[in-house]
């Protein structure tokens, strides 16, 4: 399943010497050892940011999220798509782009990606890339190009360079990531040794798809879906293999890439979890996993959700999430809450909910997302009296923030300082 590299080079800030090769994430030994992890392991303090509401930025489901000193950039989906700008302190600032056919407008958004040199946002659409600036002054439409299969996670990757990912849904693709620049011009193609024979007509989305690449400095981290492994792109845009994920009797065989279905699942784990994405730092990778229905999982939280077709359903949100810790190379999986049955770290400073990151700042910080029902559904006497708190201070400031909150407010920014 893997293409084995004997060397690693200029990936990680601590990455291990070129002699130790391909570091291993043991998931398959881990899996039903499920471990209660505290956050004041990882983080010595958190912020709060809850963000403005009005009638202009009303928010719904949120697919990404982008911060640094001065901005926090929201992208989402709330009866259409939308980029939202706000400040570092959650005030509204405007929309970036607007909904429409228009050159300038977008129907769908799949990726957010800053260039921080200089300044500019990109958000991925169907089939084109634009460009604004913070400010939400559009300044142009970038083509992607048109090579016959579909690209997925096409993001900025530096100066005019973009990178994608190739669907091999044909099972015969020859690519598997492409390097293109502002002109829609491929710069350097990735071969794809992965390839199969087609029998199903539609695929299991797990068999194609990329998950979300992340940034650690200068390095990109990409992975598909199905695969075991984790590869740097480094500045010189050469692709290593330098992390594996240990899947065993776990593991996605090539051959059910070739039929549809989800009953040949049940057994096997895929990472990440699609709306979980895989967050990195200098130290440590904070992943989901997509578990099939046999695997044991930790107990999750449920939540009543409109089911397709009319009516609700009662959803679980149990897939189980991990920390590989690259300096102490261990991986565990994590335990829920025992209150909320809430997947991630176990909040012992503050005693609020727990935390789970969906992005990683240039500042050496951890982002979460908090929705303000949760916030004021949970966080009552009964569940802080369940908690350990650390930090009484940061605990009534935590106190006062959900006092002031109403239900349908706009989410709660959480910033993790890492230690």
């Amino acid at each position: 399943m893997i293409l084995l590299c004997l060397s690693i080079y200029g990936c990680r800030k601590n990455s291990v010497d070129e002699s130790e090769g391909l570091v291993i994430i043991d998931v398959a030994d881990q899996i039903g050892n499920y471990q209660v992890v505290p956050a004041s392991e990882y983080i010595s303090k958190l912020e709060y940011i809850p963000l403005e509401t009005n009638d202009s930025c009303i928010m719904g489901k949120i697919n990404r999220i982008y911060i640094d000193a001065t901005h926090i950039i929201i992208v989402g989906y709330n009866n259409r798509s939308f980029c939202y700008a706000f400040t570092r302190d959650g005030k509204f600032l405007g929309e970036i782009g607007r909904y429409g056919q228009g050159p300038a407008e977008y129907n769908i958004i799949y990726n957010i990606s800053i260039d921080d040199k200089e300044q500019v946002i990109y958000l991925s659409t169907r089939n084109k890339i634009l460009k604004y600036t913070l400010n939400g002054e559009f300044l142009r439409s970038i083509k992607i190009p048109q090579i016959g299969a579909y690209i997925d996670n096409f993001i900025f990757l530096r100066d005019n360079l973009f990178i994608g990912h190739v669907c091999n849904d044909t099972g015969q693709e020859n690519y598997n990531f492409i390097i293109f620049n502002d002109s829609a011009e491929i710069i350097k193609s990735f071969y794809n040794y992965i390839k199969f024979e087609k029998v199903a007509t539609h695929f299991n989305v797990v068999s194609i798809f990329s998950m979300e690449p992340y940034k650690v400095a200068q390095n990109l981290y990409l992975k598909e879906l199905s695969n075991d492994t984790l590869y740097c792109l480094n500045e010189q845009n050469n692709l290593i293999p330098q992390f594996y994920f240990e899947l065993d009797k776990y593991i996605f065989p090539i051959h059910l890439r070739q039929i549809g279905g989800t009953v040949e699942f049940k057994d096997l784990i895929a990472i990440p979890k699609n709306t979980k994405p895989i967050v990195g730092t200098d130290d440590c990778i904070f992943f989901s996993l997509s578990a099939g229905a046999n695997i044991p999982k930790p107990k999750g939280l449920v939540r009543t959700i409109p089911a397709w077709g009319g009516g609700t359903i009662d959803l679980e949100d149990n897939q189980p999430v991990g920390i590989f810790d690259i300096t102490k190379n261990r991986t565990r999986l994590l335990d829920t809450d025992p209150v909320s049955s809430m997947v991630g770290l176990i909040n012992d400073l503050d005693g609020g909910l727990s935390f789970w990151p969906i992005h990683y700042t240039s500042d050496n910080e951890l982002v979460d997302i908090w929705q303000t029902y949760d916030m004021k559904g949970f966080l009552t006497d009964e569940y802080f009296n369940a908690h350990q708190i650390k930090d009484p201070t940061a605990h009534q400031r935590l106190k006062a923030i959900v006092k002031k909150l109403k239900d349908d407010d706009n989410p709660v920014i959480v910033i993790a300082k890492l230690k």
